[in-house]
């Protein structure tokens, strides 16, 4: 007799093997995915890495070259984030720009046949994040018909986004980046993913902006996975030991946990990362050309090893996305002070984490 424990489980592994092999499609052959969430009794070690959407691009031999080392160092996933355009943060037409339209599927397929396993992570992007320092959390539509004219904007420019992800055979799609004040709308939402599965039928997640977010969200129980962009204050101290980052991780996990737990699925950090400066583990989220602090590469190594000692193994975990990597490392827009941990005592700090995770139980 099949029971419905039996159906639970036959969709369980039928999951596992979709996020855990990484088969390459042949050509014009559709993957094939079952949508449910990543639960506790899942196992699965997501080891990301997030490829700036740069030049040379996803497609390049530099991009290739980059796929390799990532790959020997135990990275496992990369997150490509194809790019919306908005004229200004008012406006309601997400549009595609000669610079963004690029052929995102050779370059999904170019990471899978290094082995590794790709998210893509769509995104938006406005002159006014730099001119008028604003970002995308500032995007915000009260009125209901501009709103609705947004969400129709949107969702046809992730639907061709889904489009890319399905066809170059994407094991993870994320269907909003950072958009707490038009999260709330759980209505535009649900339709949004009701649409998106007409077109990928894999599994889905949204970026929060932070934890804030993600415990406000009201179509979590549409996600396969939950998403969380997180970079915590974890400590003041100029100098902080590894007991003060481990007390100062202990309060966001706890959060973390409380999250997972309410939602029955687990949480996948869809950004984190430190800059190499002293006193990187406070305000981690301040860009390098915002901050004054002195480059400090070492600091930046700590808090990668933090990470991992709070995170990695626990139930809630599902894994990680690094913010992030280039594709050219001398290319570096950051300066030697960014994010990026190419070249840096952080690589190798990543490097051991991802292997040592492997053996770690709940």
């Amino acid at each position: 007799m099949i029971t419905t424990a039996n159906v639970h489980y036959i969709l369980s592994v039928i999951l596992g093997l979709v996020l855990l092999c990484a088969c390459t499609p042949s050509e014009g052959e559709q993957r094939r995915y079952v949508d449910r969430p990543l639960r506790y009794e899942d196992t699965v070690h997501i080891k990301g890495v997030t490829v700036a959407d740069d030049f040379p691009d996803y497609t390049s031999k530099e991009a290739q070259q980059l796929y390799d080392s990532a790959a020997a160092a135990g990275v496992e996933w990369v997150a490509i984030t194809p790019c919306g355009f908005l004229n200004n943060i008012d406006d309601t037409v997400v549009a595609w720009t000669r610079w963004s339209r690029r052929d995102y599927v050779a370059g999904i397929r170019a990471a899978r046949s290094a082995g590794l396993r790709v998210f893509v992570k769509p995104y938006i992007w406005s002159m006014d994040f730099w001119s008028r320092k604003k970002w995308t959390g500032d995007i915000v539509h009260n009125d209901s018909i501009r709103r609705a004219a947004f969400f129709r904007s949107y969702t046809q420019w992730l639907c061709d986004c889904a489009a890319y992800a399905r066809d170059g055979g994407a094991e993870l799609f994320c269907i909003g980046l950072e958009l707490p004040k038009l999260s709330g709308y759980a209505a535009e939402w649900r339709r949004l993913i009701d649409t998106l599965r007409t077109v990928y039928k894999g599994p889905i997640t949204y970026a929060c902006h932070g934890i804030d977010e993600a415990e406000t969200l009201p179509f979590a129980d549409q996600l396969s996975v939950i998403g969380v962009n997180i970079y915590p204050s974890l400590s003041r101290a100029d100098h902080p030991t590894d007991a003060d980052l481990d007390s100062g991780w202990a309060n966001v996990t706890r959060r973390l946990q409380k999250l997972s737990s309410r939602n029955n699925r687990r949480i996948v950090l869809t950004e984190a990362g430190f800059r190499s400066m002293e006193r990187t583990t406070w305000a981690s989220w301040e860009w390098p050309e915002h901050s004054s602090r002195r480059t400090d590469t070492s600091a930046q190594r700590q808090a990668y090893e933090a990470l991992a000692r709070a995170c990695y193994g626990q139930r809630w975990f599902a894994g990680i996305f690094w913010w992030k990597v280039y594709t050219d490392p001398r290319k570096q827009n950051e300066g030697p002070d960014g994010f990026s941990p190419q070249g840096k005592p952080a690589w190798s700090a990543m490097s051991r984490g991802f292997r040592d995770w492997t053996t770690r139980t709940p």
